[in-house]
């Protein structure tokens, strides 16, 4: 029987990583009602209730808010969906952290450049491309560079080139990616590594949650390279707080975001920060999840809150700032070749294991996995905490030894795997 005070609260998408989010939302007393146009989509069977409607039908939702009495709308992971949420909100007048004009810059690269640049922000050298290309003026680059669409998601269109042929093909799937019909080229770092910062706004207080190392694995060179791990707290985080901390949360309160939660992805190369992408949303990681067993805060339930137009100022994280994590921690996605899953093995197991704290698995036994280069390769991520970087390091080589996925030959499709660092002496 529904409570009397029990606030509604849509959720826009249905997939496997929402499932989460609706149980965080009945947990906290919330009803859950999750609308995509995908029928039987995983996170509906969690919700008091469900609709099949497209996220994109804001005229659709919008009567749904109405019929169902809606007190706030909820979207994660997902920057179209965000897009739909914005909308939604400023059509029924409900509150919504984000703004057209804040995701417009967030989302676009080259608006998002343009305010790192105002900022003093550092970023990666770029050319702008629209039109026909100029190949005279492509025969003068240096190679390698990294094609994008300006306005796309989820690393699509994006292309390594290594020669002018390569750039002509990739200028061509950027447009196909792209709805302005523009992208950029940039120099490529060329190598496995970078740094990512995680920062939650609370009542215009910004606070540095955490900074990583992210690790990637180059799939080929027409693919951007895939996450295979993403370690808690970076080696470089003092350096970054020294040098470029204060200009971020000077560009952050620039863009007039007063709540949220903000992730923004670096290149690392000698010694220097490229700042080159911002996300405005919860990040497919799901990394609360390490916050909240750090310090006690669940920031999905901050979000959550903030969405029904509940207080948040007990979701106070200013006395972490800096990134202050005392346990090693990291996110672990397990990426895998192409063929169809014939058998998974162990994952019950890993998910027992007391450091694996939560996992979203994106794929089932009978699934085929095609190799785009994208994070459709992922079986899944692990969030794992452990009491000492060894343990951590030990943990992780655990998930690999236990958990097998064989394609329906009987043959290992894990693509790879992560390596840590050697521990320093003594720490072994």
């Amino acid at each position: 029987m529904e409570k009397v005070d029990q606030k509604k609260i849509l959720v826009l998408g249905g997939t496997k990583h929402m499932i989460n989010v609706v149980e965080t939302a009945k947990r906290m007393g919330m009803s859950p009602i999750v609308v995509d146009n995908v029928i039987g989509s995983p996170a509906k069977s969690y919700a008091d209730k469900s609709f099949n409607t497209s996220t994109a039908d804001i005229e659709g939702l919008a009567k749904i808010v109405q019929q169902e009495k809606v007190d706030g709308v909820f979207t994660a992971f997902e920057d179209i969906n965000t897009w739909n949420a914005v909308a939604l909100c400023k059509k029924m007048d409900l509150p919504f952290y984000a703004t057209e004009e804040q995701l417009g810059i967030t989302s676009n690269k080259d608006k998002f450049k343009e305010i790192c640049r105002r900022f003093d922000v550092p970023v990666i050298e770029e050319k702008e491309l629209a039109g026909e290309l100029e190949e005279t003026a492509v025969a003068t680059w240096e190679f390698p560079v990294i094609i994008k669409p300006v306005d796309s998601y989820a690393s699509k269109g994006i292309t390594v080139c290594y020669d002018t042929e390569e750039v002509k093909e990739g200028f061509a799937k950027a447009m196909d990616f792209s709805k302005s019909k523009k992208a950029i080229a940039e120099r490529f770092i060329d190598n496995s590594y970078g740094v990512q910062m995680f920062y939650t706004i609370q009542n215009s207080n910004i606070v540095l949650t955490a900074v990583c190392d992210r690790y990637v694995y180059k799939h080929s060179k027409e693919h951007p390279p895939l996450p295979t791990a993403m370690v808690f707290p970076s080696k470089h985080q003092d350096t970054f707080i020294e040098t470029l901390d204060w200009k971020i949360r000077d560009m952050i309160n620039g863009i007039g975001i007063e709540n949220g939660t903000v992730f923004i992805q670096s290149l690392y190369e000698d010694g220097n920060f490229y700042i080159y992408e911002m996300g405005f949303r919860l990040s497919g990681e799901q990394h609360y999840h390490i916050i909240e067993k750090q310090t006690d805060i669940n920031i999905l339930e901050m979000m959550l809150d903030f969405a029904v137009s509940n207080p948040i100022d007990k979701y106070d994280l200013r006395d972490y700032d800096n990134g202050h994590m005392p346990l090693p921690s990291c996110n672990l996605p397990i990426l895998l070749k192409g063929g169809i899953i014939g058998e998974i093995c162990g994952l019950e197991e890993v998910k027992a294991m007391p450091q694996v704290i939560s996992c979203v698995i994106n794929v089932d036994q009978g699934d085929e996995v095609v190799v785009t280069g994208s994070y459709t390769q992922m079986f899944g991520r692990f969030n794992i905490v452990a009491n000492s970087t060894a343990e951590l390091y030990e943990t992780i080589e655990n998930v690999y030894n236990t958990l097998q996925i064989a394609n329906q030959a009987g043959e290992d499709m894990l693509l790879t795997k992560f390596v840590p660092e050697p521990l320093p002496i003594g720490q072994e």
